[in-house]
């Protein structure tokens, strides 16, 4: 077996258990013997259960930020429906992970240092993503925004309540309704009102 296939292997079976179980009660061995490997062969890919948590958890936060990404960069929209876009699939992205057994969310948010330490990564890739479409927008003369950074800090802001842990316990129909009502109310502040074209 190669390096690649083992690492991939255990991740499987890590993400198995930790789908059931939750981080807190998965051991490594308990990973090995879903893996049906020693102990040892899991040591020489990960130096401990909190590298394969972070690993998981990452894993989670780009299948995420792939579908904002693609969502932010769909050709021919205009940039607000491409925000809007790239915040809906969010939403999207965290509700199919939802529906990964009892303890998804956990990989998400929990108190383990390893999920915090990915969820620290994505928010800052998230932040970039965002800051990055309210630039484009205002240049291209759609979106009215004079810091992009700071603008999209204080969008995520607002939108950290449609994000784990929070939408794995309300109903999702009542989310969605929410999630449609905040775009109605803070999307419209960044979209030029007055007909001037792409900034030079």
């Amino acid at each position: 077996m190669t390096d690649a296939a083992r690492r991939d292997q255990i991740l499987q079976a890590a993400d198995r258990l930790l789908r059931h179980y939750g981080p807190q009660k998965t051991t490594v061995a308990d990973v090995a013997r879903e893996a049906g490997i020693g102990v040892g062969s899991v040591y020489l890919e990960f130096s401990s259960k909190e590298a394969i948590v972070e690993e998981l958890s990452r894993s989670r936060y780009r299948t995420v930020l792939d579908a904002m990404r693609s969502a932010a960069t769909a050709p021919g929209k205009p940039y607000r429906e491409r925000l809007t876009g790239a915040l809906d699939a969010r939403l999207a992205a965290y509700f199919a992970q939802a529906d990964g057994g009892a303890h998804a969310c956990d990989l998400f948010h929990c108190s383990s240092a390893a999920v915090k330490s990915a969820a620290e990564r994505f928010r800052e890739d998230e932040h970039a993503l965002v800051a990055a479409l309210l630039r484009e927008g205002t240049e291209a003369g759609e979106l009215e925004v004079g810091d992009p950074e700071t603008t999209a800090r204080a969008l995520l802001r607002v939108y950290a309540t449609f994000a784990p842990p929070w939408i794995f316990m309300s109903e999702r129909a009542e989310v969605q309704r929410l999630h449609g009502e905040v775009h109605a109310l803070v999307l419209n502040g960044v979209v030029r009102r007055s007909p001037l074209g792409p900034r030079r």
